[in-house]
């Protein structure tokens, strides 16, 4: 006798490794390229009296690199092994007519 298997539910299933990996990597370029431009404007800042915007683009400049290196290192860790969810089975039982 067979057993019926699961359909896999689309909001279930996990992203590709490649998918997870090219996104992470994503957010790691855009966010290191903003500490990048970060660095120099401070400099910048700094040295055209602008104490304050430069105080915080160099403190801007200093932290973000952990930052992008936790959001790079931040795996998807959904599973697919969830049940599928329909509607129907989530319906309240109907009036009894007895």
């Amino acid at each position: 006798m067979r057993t019926p298997q699961r359909s896999q539910a689309v909001t279930s299933a996990p992203r590709s490794r490649q998918e997870d990996r090219a996104s992470r990597l994503r957010i790691y370029v855009i966010v290191m390229l903003f500490r990048i431009a970060a660095f120099p404007l401070s400099v910048w800042a700094l040295l055209s009296g602008h104490i304050i915007i430069g105080s915080l683009l160099a403190v801007a400049a200093v932290l973000i690199p952990s930052l992008a290196v936790m959001l790079a290192n931040n795996v998807d860790h959904r599973s697919g092994m969830q049940a599928p969810r329909s509607p129907v089975r989530a319906l309240p039982p109907g009036p009894d007519r007895t």
